[in-house]
């Protein structure tokens, strides 16, 4: 058994990636924190399992299963510690389709329109039955070769991982929400935070809209998000200042638009997040 954590990066395209990841987690890593991706992202664990928290949701995973995240989901990885892992990840952009002369796939679109935090995990049974597991250890495959054939194969290959997946979730309506646990309380938390994002919301604004202490809020927010109510609305605010900032906004409109009212303490939050500022990150949306 190998003693630490490594991933193995392939980029295919500037659509498509693939990441091989594989080794025992450290208990409490440092890659542990709630966020969301700007692809859709389609992770196959072949070994070991974990537990993810995505928007108020939490799904146990198991050798086998397959976890979707859309882009704009919030979500958290946890590992046991001295667990083995093994598992595929495939970042998959929405332009990919335009390589065969098309803008949107209804592919996508079926996989993206589901409720956020529902619907996230496709069980190991379904994955065998429909060949999935085959294709993206097919996908692997292809990225390791690193072939112009391979790379074609590859995104082909991945098209068809897609139309299995949106098939699983157009013919059954959030396929996996009796896998989750949840609470309803805090759905209805997360969905107050994300309609009044811009407003100013506090522990005390959310004990008074639920009639719930703060402190009751606060506990429970953590056992099923991750995070705090305030740790929830700031990255919230992040990211969409990001998604802004990429609509060609600038950073000060962003930030504003967002729901902070002081540049300083948005600036300050962006760099601790990001681990860069506000304006590196418009200067790497440009030169991409």
């Amino acid at each position: 058994m190998q003693n630490c954590y490594k991933k193995d990066c392939y980029e295919i395209n500037e659509h498509l990636k693939i990441h091989y990841s594989h080794g025992v987690r450290e208990a409490n890593s440092t890659l542990n924190f709630l966020h969301y991706d700007t692809d859709l992202i389609i992770e196959y664990y072949q070994k070991g399992d974990a537990s993810i928290h995505i928007e108020g949701n939490i799904y146990n995973i198991y050798e086998g299963d397959i976890v979707i995240l859309n882009p704009d989901e919030l979500h958290v990885t946890m590992y046991n510690p001295d667990t083995y892992i093994e598992k595929i990840v495939l970042h998959i952009g929405d332009l990919i389709f335009q390589r065969f002369g098309v803008e949107k796939n209804v592919f996508l679109d079926t996989i993206s329109n589901k409720i956020k935090g529902k619907g996230n995990l496709i069980l190991s049974k379904s994955v065998k039955e429909l060949g999935i597991d085959r294709n993206l250890e097919k996908c692997l495959s292809y990225a390791k070769e690193n072939t112009l054939e391979s790379r074609i194969l590859l995104t082909c290959k991945t098209i068809e991982v897609l139309a299995k997946l949106s098939k699983l979730v157009e013919v059954s309506d959030n396929i996996s929400n009796h896998i989750a646990t949840s609470n309803a309380n805090v759905n209805d938390i997360i969905d107050y935070i994300n309609r009044h994002i811009t407003e100013e919301i506090t522990l005390d604004t959310l004990a008074k809209r639920f009639h719930f202490s703060k402190y009751y809020i606060a506990h429970l927010f953590k056992d099923y998000v991750g995070v705090s109510p305030y740790d929830y609305l700031i990255m919230r605010r992040l990211y969409n200042c990001n998604n802004l900032i990429r609509s060609n906004h600038t950073v000060k409109e962003a930030c504003f638009m967002v729901g902070f009212n002081n540049y300083s303490n948005f600036y300050r939050l962006y760099k601790k997040h990001f681990k860069i500022t506000p304006l590196e990150f418009k200067e790497q949306i440009k030169s991409e």
